[in-house]
């Protein structure tokens, strides 16, 4: 991703949580860029410190939008100016909602959503 870039990115969002697409994204970013930690996970994420020092890269934690922002957002998905269908990759029944987090838990699902009501 450096090389493609010309040397990094300047925001490198990690929305997974799993450490190597954590590790992809702090990789990802150019000298003086930052990551910014959306997904969650409770694995340790190794990194080599020397590696932020040196190039000065700025690590930020978010739990994501304030409930202020949520409305504008929905008017963005709403006019069709923000796709979102085409990020879910999976979509299960709440009976099936076990199966979500195995396909998750194994990273072979980028997205997957549980719609209750639906058809199982």
């Amino acid at each position: 991703m450096r090389k493609l870039s010309d040397g990094g990115v300047d925001v490198a969002f990690e929305a997974i949580g799993l450490p190597e697409t954590t590790r992809q994204a702090f990789d990802a970013v150019r000298n003086g860029g930052r990551l910014v930690a959306v997904g969650f996970t409770s694995k340790d994420v190794p990194i080599a410190f020397g590696r932020v020092m040196f190039r000065e890269i700025t690590i930020v934690g978010s739990l994501g939008c304030r409930p202020v922002d949520y409305p504008p957002l929905i008017r963005m998905v709403a006019d069709g100016r923000l796709k979102v269908k085409e990020l879910v990759t999976h979509r299960f029944p709440l009976e099936r909602i076990n199966e979500a987090f195995d396909l998750l838990r194994r990273g072979a699902a980028l997205r997957s959503i549980v719609v209750p009501g639906m058809a199982a």
